[in-house]
């Protein structure tokens, strides 16, 4: 959050209306000795870089996500998330990265608001793809595999497909298995005709602002063999380049001019 900060004017008396103080480097002399005031230098925007990846690591404030081996879901996917950033500006400097948060901190303490503004932030930097990086697990604690959630809207369904299956293509070559990409109905919220929106809220404000946002759970944390790919630094690491690399390359693929 920016903090605003308040400045008070100083009121001056009447005496002081006709002081002006002079300002020698305000104005130069010409050749002929008249005073003339010193151009304005005219500011120069950085150039956007041509592709601008935006990251959410899933979870963040009191959501912790899923827990197992002591650690929390939250914290592993920020790791991912910063490492996937490196890997992308040691090796594609044309892609601008921005994450949905730098710590623990997120943008709201309700879970709607707070999802609908990591959509909007990504909009509001020109993000051309959304990935929400989340890890799974399930109640038998024997499910393995990466999956993507998707939106079903036709304005965004037919990229958000590709954007999976690149997704899955690289963890898949690291051994992960391939459980695929899903849609999913509401089960109470529904559009003007009455039929389901969305149920995953990122995929559903990223149909609304017309960006590709998908939810990327690499695998599942809570299988012994799943976990080996985010056991440690090094694993993450690796999760992170294969994700970065489908990332990049899915971006100078579809968004090259």
């Amino acid at each position: 959050m920016m903090l605003c900060m308040l400045a008070t004017a100083c009121e001056r008396g009447d005496e002081e209306e006709d002081y002006k103080p002079v300002d020698h480097l305000s104005k130069v002399v010409t050749q002929g000795g008249t005073p003339s005031a010193t151009p304005t230098p005219t500011p120069t925007e950085v150039p956007r870089k041509p592709y601008i990846l935006c990251l959410d690591p899933g979870h963040g404030g009191k959501w912790t996500g899923a827990m197992y081996h002591g650690v929390e879901e939250r914290n592993l996917v920020l790791q991912l998330a910063k490492e996937i950033r490196s890997y992308l500006n040691e090796h594609y400097p044309d892609i601008e990265v921005y994450l949905t948060r730098e710590t623990n901190d997120c943008f709201s303490s309700d879970l709607g608001t707070d999802l609908r503004k990591r959509v909007e932030f990504a909009k509001e930097n020109g993000a051309q793809i959304l990935v929400s990086l989340h890890l799974n697990a399930s109640d038998a604690h024997n499910l393995r595999g990466t999956m993507v959630c998707i939106s079903k809207q036709p304005n965004i369904n037919g990229i958000s497909i590709e954007l999976a299956n690149a997704l899955l293509d690289a963890t898949e070559s690291l051994g992960l298995k391939r459980r695929g990409y899903e849609t999913r109905n509401s089960g109470d919220t529904f559009d003007e005709n009455g039929v389901p929106v969305d149920y995953y809220a990122i995929c559903r404000h990223g149909s609304s602002l017309g960006i590709p946002a998908v939810i990327l759970e690499s695998c599942f944390m809570d299988n012994s063999i799943d976990y080996e790919y985010i056991k440690d630094d090094k694993a993450i690491r690796k999760l992170a380049a294969a994700e970065a690399e489908a990332m990049a390359k899915f971006l100078i693929s579809h968004y090259s001019k």
